[in-house]
């Protein structure tokens, strides 16, 4: 066939096999090709030419630079303009496009970039339709390591085009043959790739074409992650899509079978890069080997590989498990693929390998050698201790038994995790679980018979857990403890005292109030009754007025609070730690009854006093967090968060990474981010915090659910309201299996589930959760003074609630309501009223009040955030219907970059945008004409 006769659906179909094979060794190209095509003049075409290119590769080169000379974009060549870009070098093709250098033609300034442009298509078919996903992925993927958009647009013939970031560097396996990196920078640079999907993974992104050639390392060895041309998102409609772009040798058996993919296909696609720059050679998988395992990394190694003995073991496990071909059986995620990379490059237990207790006590010994040695040391003193210690109480040979037990039981958590012990890298918490795992069972099976014994290891160990982070394993050694110190055999009642006020705290943490509140009050009884001293009913009182709290019974809160601090002043004077709860738990107290500034006093006051004895310990931690929301609630959100972000970081470092104390660290920045108006970034903590939840204490569980209610409303502040109704509705199944149905949190949720409903429109269906509602709120919150912080969430909820319903007097008069010392929410009911003036189509009022509303709120949150954007659109809308055309396009181009950047792509305030813009549109024809 002659080159000039060639169509350009001939010529598309010609190059797309030349690219989907010509990366296979020889012997695999035919194969590979009748696997992709059944026409065999278009297979032989295809093998003359990858023929023609191992012959001579530049003569190969030329009849296909002839033929896309003859395709309609056949001007765009090396020297041509394209928009402000003149066209100086082409860099090579690939299965969506061919790829140049321009430079910036227009003289405003230099700039070098890489144009990415499809031949031979037109830009309103699927093909463009892919490429405008592309555009709109890289323009949210912003990373140090994923390669920019920085333009896009279309050829004069119609074909899209994107002006991206030009990178200069070698393609991954060129950069290893040239540079031969040693095996640990090797792993630096892939976790960096790792770090870089996992971001577009983040924004709900599957890169489907992850290869050596799409990862650019730069002279200094940093990567660069290209091409998300055949990114798909995740909801996609179109799964096997993507499957026409892929590369064989490494896209995963789904992808490549035009399957539904997800994040494991790119898991699989990154082990075959590892195993690759772990072998030093390719794997060179074809069309013919979708159900052929990937070898094994040591097994698959280059003579030559100076580390080929080393792969045996971790990193042959952890490429298996990515590479296996069931879905399954890979790593759920990227970022828990690169956390067992880490765990090796750290030399600690790999998740891919069974965790028998030889090979991680190897692990460790590799880690601690020295302590090792000193542990063996410690071990055998013990020994020798317990030895002469039954030889020392032969006279009492009951009481001997007891302490060689408790003495067996501590040798042998000893020896089970010494690292624990150090406590200093954050990281020991998974090998300290194991530890209070193995005591509590042995507390169970070896005490039986000393039930003193028993009761006091229990505290011990459920004060461990809960300091873990782990609460329900805590509540129920708690109880055991406090039952058995009750018991006649025991008989200790201010133990048991103890016990009680442990398991109150814990309820009180999880806002199960009224539970906690009948738990201390028996510890009250029971210290009252035995004689207890002063500082114990100080302890007793403190622990009660947090349990009344969490119940709403404020007055009564305040009362024991106040007894509390006012014994323990009396016992230890002023600026002690042990009036340090106190003080925290009236800062908490204070916040919830709308009084902020003595919050804060209270809360400065109680961190003063931690950090200067424990700086860095757990009760700093929580001062910390509390003093962050209540600045917060003032409206101080830049102080709030950069507390909060402390906050975190100490959290991690106290706790480690699986610990529901991080999980709520990261739900209280997120909630300031949200805010503050970085949804973005409170999108991505409240992810992680859900992820650590449910490790911790499971997808059903009351902690889960209190994040999950967060993550809702992040939702609905985004414009997601279909994901906000899951998520409410998800909230609503779990709290009702654990709480009465009077509960406050399930009233709350309730609530806020009827206004996404009513917010759609569906009001029916929104009424029930708001019939009889605020007179419920406000028979629970009865007292005196500012009005309590959930009180009045509840009466701004009811008046939206009354406005979406069209009660427009009776949401007047619930917005009457004074709701002084909580900026945040004066600025919700300001903006409340300024759309019940527009609902009135009271044009001039509203946009008093808009102007109102938008003022205080930069002043609050920044001109540019996205909350005062959500105020410009309603505002724009009342300043259109006054003919006040230009302001109201002013505030619409403020607006929209905000929206865009922060609201998912179909939010309702996006759809309002683009009304009112319509709406300035025709009066300016109008107007015109």
């Amino acid at each position: 066939m002659e080159t000039t006769a060639m169509d350009a659906a001939h010529w598309q179909d010609l190059r797309r096999l030349f690219d989907a094979v010509c990366d296979l060794p020889s012997s695999q190209w035919e194969a590979g090709l009748r696997a992709l095509s059944e026409d065999p003049a278009l297979v032989a075409e295809a093998l003359a030419l990858l023929h023609a290119q191992t012959a001579s590769f530049d003569r190969a080169l030329q009849p296909l630079r002839d033929l896309m000379a003859s395709l309609p974009d056949a001007e765009l060549q090396v020297g041509g303009r394209l928009g402000a870009w003149q066209l100086v070098e082409r860099l090579g093709s690939g299965g969506m496009g061919t790829v140049f250098v321009a430079e910036r033609a227009d003289g405003l300034f230099r700039q070098r970039v890489a144009i990415k442009l499809l031949r031979g298509t037109a830009g309103g078919g699927a093909t463009a339709e892919r490429l405008a996903v592309e555009r709109q992925i890289l323009a949210d993927l912003q990373h140090p390591d994923i390669a920019r958009l920085y333009d896009g647009g279309t050829t004069p013939a119609g074909a899209p085009y994107l002006v991206m970031e030009y990178v200069q560097g070698q393609p991954l396996d060129e950069y290893c043959e040239q540079a031969a990196p040693p095996l640990q920078q090797r792993l630096g640079m892939f976790l960096r790739i790792c770090r870089a999907v996992q971001a577009a993974h983040q924004r709900l992104v599957v890169h489907c074409d992850l290869k050596p050639g799409n990862v650019l390392v730069r002279p200094g060895g940093d990567p660069v992650l290209l091409d998300f041309g055949i990114a798909r998102l995740l909801d996609a409609e179109a799964p096997g899509e993507a499957s026409a772009f892929c590369t064989p040798a490494y896209a995963s058996p789904e992808l490549f079978a035009g399957k539904s993919v997800s994040v494991v296909s790119d898991v699989f696609s990154l082990g075959i890069l590892l195993t690759e720059l772990l072998a030093c050679r390719r794997v060179g998988r074809g069309a013919g080997d979708i159900g052929v395992p990937v070898p094994m990394p040591s097994a698959h190694a280059h003579p030559a590989c100076p580390w080929r003995r080393r792969l045996a073991g971790d990193l042959d496990a952890i490429a298996a498990r990515a590479c296996a071909l069931d879905p399954s059986r890979r790593y759920p995620s990227v970022e828990a693929f690169a956390a067992d990379v880490e765990r090796h490059m750290q030399r600690r237990p790999v998740r891919a390998r069974v965790p028998t207790l030889r090979y991680r006590a190897g692990r460790w010994l590799h880690r601690h050698w020295r302590e090792g040695a000193v542990a063996a040391a410690m071990v055998l003193g013990a020994g020798v201790f317990v030895w002469q210690l039954g030889m020392a109480q032969a006279r009492a040979q009951r009481e001997a038994e007891v302490a060689s037990q408790v003495a067996d039981f501590l040798i042998e958590a000893f020896t089970v995790d010494s690292g624990a012990a150090q406590g200093k890298d954050g990281r020991g918490e998974i090998s300290a679980r194991e530890v209070l795992d193995r005591g509590a069972a042995r507390v169970d099976s070896s005490l039986a018979h000393a039930p003193h014994m028993q009761a006091r290891l229990r505290m011990v160990l459920g004060r461990a857990y809960r300091g873990l982070g782990v609460p329900g394993r805590a509540e129920g050694l708690f109880r055991q403890a406090a039952d058995d110190y009750l018991a006649p055999a025991v008989a200790r009642p201010l133990d048991a005292a103890s016990a009680l006020d442990e398991l109150s705290v814990l309820m009180s943490n999880q806002m199960r109030g009224d539970q906690a509140v009948e738990v201390a009050r028996q510890a009250v009884a029971l210290r009252e009754s035995g004689g207890a001293d002063q500082a114990a009913l100080a302890h007793a009182y403190n622990v009660l007025g947090l349990a009344l709290l969490r119940s709403a019974d404020l007055d009564g809160s305040r009362e024991a609070l106040e007894s509390s601090l006012a014994i323990g002043r009396r016992v230890f004077g002023e600026g002690t730690v042990a009036n340090s709860s106190a003080l925290h738990n009236l800062g908490l107290l204070h916040r919830e009854m709308g009084d902020n500034a003595a919050s804060e006093t209270h809360y400065r006051q109680a961190l003063a006093i931690r950090r200067r004895h424990h700086r860095h310990s757990d009760m700093v931690q929580s001062s910390l967090q509390g003093l962050a929301v209540t600045l917060a609630a003032q409206g101080r959100h830049g102080e709030s968060v950069a507390l909060l972000r402390e906050n975190l970081a100490l959290a991690r470092a106290l706790y480690g990474i699986d610990s529901d104390k991080v999980a709520k660290a990261r739900l209280r920045l997120a909630i300031a981010l949200q805010d503050r108006g970085n949804y973005l970034e409170a999108h991505e903590h409240l992810l992680q915090a859900l992820a650590t939840s449910e490790r911790v204490g499971g997808a059903d569980g009351l902690d889960h659910a209190h994040i999950l209610n967060a993550y809702a409303g992040l939702l609905a502040a985004r414009g997601d309201e279909p994901g906000a109704e899951r998520g409410y509705r998800r909230v609503l199944a779990i709290r009702r299996r654990h709480l009465p149905a009077d509960d406050r949190a399930l009233m709350r949720t309730s609530e806020q589930l009827a206004l996404v409903l009513a917010r759609q429109q569906r009001i029916a269906e929104a009424d029930s959760a708001f019939q009889g509602a605020l007179p419920r709120w406000r028979q629970i919150y009865r007292t005196a003074g500012a009005m309590p912080l959930e009180l009045a969430g509840a009466q701004l909820r009811h008046a939206e609630w009354l406005l979406r319903r069209g009660a427009l007097e009776a949401a007047e008069a619930s917005l009457q309501a004074s709701l002084d010392g909580q900026p945040p929410m004066q600025l919700r009911a300001q903006a409340l009223k300024a759309e019940l003036a527009l609902a009135r189509d009271e044009w001039d009022r509203s946009r008093g009040r808009w102007e109102s509303v938008i003022e205080r709120g930069s002043a609050v949150y920044g001109a540019d955030s996205v909350l005062v954007a959500e105020w410009r659109v309603p505002y724009a809308r009342a300043l259109a219907a006054s003919e006040r055309w230009r302001e109201a396009e002013e505030q619409l181009r403020l607006a929209e970059p905000p929206l865009r950047r922060e609201m998912v792509a179909d939010a309702p305030i996006l759809r309002e945008v683009d009304s009112v813009r319509a709406t300035l549109a025709t009066a300016g024809r109008q107007v015109g004409g």
